[in-house]
């Protein structure tokens, strides 16, 4: 136990001198959760939009509908709407960035209201006509003739050709926000086509409910993150790049040929780690407290899963190591593996953005499930899903060392 004591004080002394080691360890998850948190801490995204109206009436004022449909667009939050003067032609304009300062532009057209009244009275004579046509049996043939007699009016007093109101968006080559803003617009107009026909209460409507905690911001759903990051990173490329450069200077040749035994250096350096992942989980913790104030308070449980991660992830490190001599190689070795496993399990970006095929590998993936646990824990306050978890992640840490006990060669060094 002792010797085992010393060596563990003597690598977290070595780590302390490795430059390299402290900023990947350190410097660069927190790096990541500071730019990370401030970057998507800014709200909802807001998207201009210029609004040219040129459906005016006789007094040179915008008709009715048009200024209804104008102020539903102008109330919607998303969009952050501006009025461009009618008399500004853009039927021909290819650039109409330099012409209206916008990069989207929407132009209600001249007779938009005249046409909405129309096709809206047109929708109501088909509903008529065909609500009638459910009753037909108990009506008599001279009222079934005046109602003929009826609609035949009304389809020849109707203008023809006259169909829908064509209201045009117009964006700019690239622009990312047009896809989001036209179903924005496609939103807005369809219950406006809705209230044009009389429709108040739409058949099927889709409710809107905010549940769990609501004071969650960026901070709080990077935190976990960057520290399962961190973990991984430690683990996978800082603990074989380390071990390597001990065998090419001679150190673990001389640690060979002392009393000490191979699993006392393999658990000393587990143990390092461990102390590692609480010591900069606790620094990560106090920084998002103090800049974004999140307010996690990490428990036994949490403290637990992160030392259980730091185990398993430290094995797979001294596998990597015990096959890879060189420490340039080490770290390409074992950024080969974490660095997949980070960005495929959800640490940077919410897991329902992916393609369906990088979704379903990420289930198999523990990282996945070490940081969906540890946000369980420490911004969620609940231990759902933690104990399939903490199953997945003690037996990669058995097996990975026995393969570190196993890879590792302790006798035979050149």
């Amino acid at each position: 136990m002792r010797r085992l004591l010393s060596l563990t004080s003597t690598l977290l002394r070595d780590w302390i001198r490795n430059r390299e080691a402290v900023f990947f360890a350190v410097l660069f998850p927190l790096l990541l959760l500071i730019i990370f948190s401030f970057v998507f801490a800014g709200g909802p995204t807001e998207f201009e939009i210029g609004i040219q109206n040129n459906d005016m009436n006789a007094t040179g004022q915008p008709t009715e509908l048009s200024a209804t449909l104008v102020a539903a667009i102008e109330d919607t939050q998303p969009i952050d709407a501006e009025a461009i003067d009618p008399e500004l032609s853009l039927a021909d304009t290819e650039r109409i960035e330099e012409v209206t300062g916008q990069t989207r532009v929407l132009i209600i057209p001249d007779g938009f209201d005249q046409q909405v009244r129309a096709a809206s009275t047109r929708v109501r004579m088909t509903v008529i006509r065909d609500t009638i046509n459910r009753f037909r049996d108990n009506i008599s043939d001279d009222q079934n003739q005046e109602i003929n007699e009826s609609f035949q009016a009304f389809e020849s007093s109707q203008q023809s050709g006259s169909g829908a109101a064509d209201i045009h968006f117009l964006t700019v080559p690239g622009d990312e926000g047009a896809g989001a803003v036209g179903s924005i617009l496609d939103s807005i107009v369809a219950t406006f086509n809705d209230r044009s026909i009389g429709v108040e209460e739409p058949s099927a409507a889709v409710r809107i409910e905010e549940r769990g905690r609501a004071d969650l911001d960026a901070a709080d759903y990077f935190l976990p993150g960057f520290i399962v990051a961190m973990i991984l990173i430690n683990g996978v490329m800082t603990v074989p790049s380390a071990v390597a450069q001990f065998k090419r200077d001679g150190t673990l040749k001389r640690l060979a040929a002392s009393p000490l035994r191979k699993r006392e250096w393999i658990v000393a350096n587990v143990v390092q780690q461990s102390i590692l992942a609480v010591a900069i989980t606790l620094v990560l913790i106090a920084v998002a407290r103090l800049l974004f104030g999140v307010t996690a308070i990490p428990g036994p449980l949490a403290l637990g899963l992160i030392v259980l991660g730091a185990v398993a992830f430290t094995a797979l490190g001294m596998i990597v190591a015990g096959a890879i001599r060189d420490p340039g190689s080490a770290v390409s070795l074992g950024g080969a593996i974490a660095l997949p496993l980070m960005f495929v399990s959800g640490i940077f970006w919410e897991l329902d953005l992916m393609p369906p095929a990088l979704q379903t590998i990420a289930e198999f993936s523990p990282v996945t499930h070490f940081h969906r646990s540890l946000r369980q824990l420490l911004i969620v306050g609940t231990t759902d899903g933690v104990g399939f978890t903490v199953v997945v992640l003690a037996l990669l840490a058995g097996v990975f060392l026995v393969g570190a006990v196993l890879t590792t060669s302790w006798r035979e060094f050149d």
